[in-house]
């Protein structure tokens, strides 16, 4: 065991990886995995989602343009200018954007060790722990390996 302080290879707002922890800050509570039992870790891009609500507001701005119509004297150009603005807003609502997770096997239990919408972030994240993985395989001598 060695005599100095634990290193510490990222630390965020989300997530922290020191030598021996890879714990992830989720709400409510936190999700902590010890590096030494992680198994098989991989890169996974989930592929984008509709959200649970973008049906309502679909819904909803129908409804607003079935009540604009009937209201106004000359309805088809405001219809027009409506339906220009909550087109997109409603393009952009309906998916949620992609995200990158790291999976692994621990303890034998298929696990989500992070998950983040930030490419920037989760690249960090996973060259974190890949470096601590590293490390922590290493052997005084190396890593092990005889020269022929």
């Amino acid at each position: 065991m060695s005599t100095r302080g634990t290193r510490t290879y990222y630390r965020g707002s989300d997530a922290e990886i020191t030598e021996a922890l890879f714990t992830w800050h989720t709400s409510p509570e936190s999700l902590s995995f010890a590096i030494a039992d992680l198994r098989h870790v991989g890169l996974v891009q989930t592929p984008a989602r509709t959200r649970p609500y973008a049906p309502h507001l679909a819904a909803g701005a129908l409804f607003a343009v079935g009540a604009v119509w009937t209201l106004l004297a000359n309805p088809t150009l405001y219809v027009i200018g409506f339906l220009a603005i909550a087109g997109p807003l409603l393009a952009f609502f309906w998916r949620e954007p992609r995200r990158w997770e790291l999976h692994a096997q621990y303890h034998g239990n298929a696990v989500v060790l992070y998950s983040s919408g930030d490419v920037r972030v989760f690249n960090q994240v996973g060259r974190a722990l890949r470096r601590a993985m590293e490390d922590g395989r290493r052997t005084p001598w190396g890593y092990g390996l005889a020269a022929a």
